[in-house]
């Protein structure tokens, strides 16, 4: 009878824990789903830009629209680099045609691929533990990750590349995990990958190594069917293109590496998703041991991936999606291995339950630093929408060529760049773009305006590897045959520079 008295009470105990673990998670989830709410109304009000790239793909979806090409010539105007594959290009420019605007479109997109990859990382802890504790931890860690959320809301190619690339290792797990005959749609995933963002190489490398470790023969036919289908479809479209999608896709994304990136890169990972990361560590050897061992294939060449590009000047922390979306998943499984939950549930005091404080922080950091990301978003939406008005009656729609560093002006005024100064600049500085086009046409006043975020006639000292400005002698071109005509407060640096040509 004492026996029995005893057994129940420790399931009433379990029970108790268990149901108050599943209403935090209740709690968690309707505070990543208001997190994703505030997201998505503020990229809704927001019409300018959230980052420089998200108006530089956005002209060019529009140019696409209205001239219908993407890639275009490095050396000729208008000087801009479609620094990515096209899908994601094809799909904001179809919104486009449909009258939505490019960032809307974009944005929208965007976040519909987040809400997939939440998704698919529930589906893939699911699929590996048959745990839906661990499923609805690791999703409630990806949704919370204030990473994934921020560039999750912003129209640019990452997000939907990423979904794409977790969706097609979803599909190979489940042929490695219950054999399903899912192999082919694994290929066309990771294609889609490919072809939206070409960094995405982790996803593919990582069901090659775990189908070699299973059955080699498969692999090879993987290897083969795959490579032939993605190095063929490039080289057509190449050819097709006279050589500009390679040269804009590969070639001009070659930026300049630097030590300083690398050093702001590791420090962003370990605020953003250091708590992930040690809680995978700890239940790697547990994973390594069962079929769960293909997700540190895949989290250890999604480092790699991350620590070879991530250091390129230009990066941001878009770079790390793929590796913490991935990180989230392996979460879910190693507490699942560490037996986790039922070591909770049963009041244990093993060092395992004190894995719920790393869980905890990153929930909440995560969720306190959107709400930051969300109030910063609101008021440079106020400042740009002022600075856009007072830049208004410069950029004519109709008007001559203008150089601008304000992207996000171009895109609301004109539609269009005419030169990428960031990239074209990077260019130059690499001698792969021939300066002297844009040289004489400063010279003989043929921009009819020019904006810039400095006053070259009281030059302020730019320092660190990404102040990358126009070169010197296209400087020296501005200061003799334009005026400073008006300076126009902004949301960033310095604001915007705007010069006129003397007559």
């Amino acid at each position: 009878m004492a026996q029995t008295a005893i057994e129940e009470s420790a399931g009433e105990t379990s029970t108790r824990a268990e149901r108050k673990l599943r209403g935090a998670f209740w709690i968690a989830s309707a505070l990543a789903l208001l997190a994703l709410v505030s997201s998505a109304f503020t990229a809704y009000r927001s019409a300018n830009d959230f980052s420089p790239a998200e108006s530089v793909i956005a002209a060019q979806s529009m140019m696409l629209v209205d001239d219908g090409t993407l890639y275009y010539d490095l050396n000729r105007y208008p000087y801009t680099v479609c620094a990515y594959m096209p899908v994601f290009y094809l799909i904001e420019a179809g919104l486009v045609r449909a009258h939505f605007t490019a960032f809307h479109g974009g944005r929208a997109v965007s976040i519909a691929a987040w809400c997939g990859l939440v998704a698919m990382v529930w589906n893939l802890v699911l699929l590996y533990t048959s745990d839906r504790n661990a499923a609805w931890l690791a999703a409630i860690l990806s949704a919370s990750s204030s990473l994934l959320l921020f560039w999750g809301s912003i129209a640019q190619t990452d997000t939907l590349a990423v979904f794409f690339a977790v969706t097609a290792f979803f599909q190979f797990s489940k042929y490695h995990v219950r054999g399903d005959a899912t192999l082919v749609w694994a290929g066309v995933f990771a294609a889609l990958a490919l072809f939206t963002k070409q960094t995405m190489l982790a996803a593919p490398l990582a069901i090659f190594i775990a189908l070699w470790l299973r059955d080699r023969r498969r692999a090879i036919w993987f290897a083969l069917l795959f490579g032939a289908t993605v190095g063929g479809a490039v080289l057509i479209v190449n050819q097709r293109l006279r050589g500009h999608f390679l040269a804009d896709t590969v070639l001009a994304n070659m930026n300049p590496m630097s030590v300083t990136k690398v050093a702001d890169q590791l420090r962003a990972f370990a605020s953003v998703s250091g708590c992930m990361a040690l809680v995978a560590a700890v239940g790697c050897g547990r994973m390594i041991r069962t079929r769960s061992a293909a997700i540190w294939i895949y989290i250890v060449l999604a480092a790699v991936v991350f620590l070879a590009t991530a250091p390129k000047i230009g990066s941001d922390t878009n770079y790390q999606i793929e590796l913490t979306a991935i990180l989230a998943v392996a979460c879910g499984i190693a507490l699942h291995e560490l037996s986790f939950f039922p070591l909770l549930f049963q009041g244990s005091k093993k060092w395992v339950t004190l894995l719920l404080l790393p869980v905890a922080v990153h929930a909440a950091v995560g969720l306190r630093a959107t709400a930051n990301n969300v109030i910063f978003r609101w008021a440079t939406e106020n400042q740009s929408r002022a600075a856009v008005e007072e830049l208004r009656p410069y950029i004519a729609p109709t008007g001559g060529r203008v150089l601008s560093t304000d992207y996000n002006a171009m895109v609301r005024l004109r539609g269009r760049l005419d030169v990428e100064t960031f990239v074209y600049s990077m260019l130059v500085l690499a001698k792969g773009v021939d300066p002297e086009p844009v040289r004489r046409d400063l010279a003989r006043a043929a921009f009819s305006t020019v904006i810039l975020g400095e006053n070259v006639f009281d030059p302020k000292h730019w320092s660190g590897p990404e102040m990358i400005g126009l070169p010197e002698s296209q400087l020296a071109e501005i200061r003799l045959h334009y005026r400073l005509a008006k300076h126009v407060e902004g949301p960033f640096l310095d604001g915007d520079y705007v010069y006129l040509p003397i007559p």
